[in-house]
């Protein structure tokens, strides 16, 4: 991924101690960013940067909504998001992903690509479950047509695809 130069914060300059910075991002956000599974969204991440003389320290507050699709009768809808999250920098011979909430980068460097970071922090947002008339109560989003035909019974050429036959004869060798 390319850089984002609104999410590119560069800290040399930046004196010890506390920084604030505040992104607003939208749907152009997502286009950029390359097989982005989040299509759409609208999110303002608040970033604090401690600068300490030996590391960095991130802290990320976000919230907003993102677009989704419902896992059980497929419709769009907008998902609410929100979360916190912290990141160390800290510094050293070459780029390293430590674990997840620590990263090395090389002595001098002097500004941070922020935006790989946001885009996960936005995707750990999101429910592993993307149900939405379960939360809200409001079937009214609902595609009616699709929880129709899911809730129908399976008729005898259904019932008999030729999947199940195949797996049916595996299932029979194995014995």
């Amino acid at each position: 991924m390319g850089k984002l130069r609104d999410l590119v914060v560069k800290f040399s300059g930046l004196s010890i101690g506390t920084h604030h910075f505040e992104f607003a991002l939208n749907d152009r956000f997502f286009e950029q960013l390359e097989d982005s599974l989040i299509r759409s969204g609208d999110v303002k991440v608040m970033m604090t940067l401690e600068k300490k003389s030996t590391h960095l320290e991130l802290s990320f507050t976000l919230g907003g909504e993102v677009g989704e699709t419902c896992d059980r009768c497929a419709v769009d809808y907008r998902q609410s998001i929100e979360g916190e999250f912290r990141m160390f920098v800290k510094f050293g011979d070459a780029f390293e992903e430590v674990d997840d909430e620590l990263m090395t980068v090389p002595h001098g460097t002097y500004e941070l690509d922020v935006s790989q970071m946001v885009y996960e922090f936005i995707g750990l947002s999101i429910p592993l479950r993307k149900v939405p008339c379960e939360t809200t109560g409001d079937t009214s989003v609902c595609d009616r047509a699709v929880l129709d035909r899911i809730s129908e019974p399976l008729t005898d050429n259904e019932s008999h695809s030729p999947f199940k036959a195949i797996l049916g004869n595996l299932k029979d060798r194995m014995n």
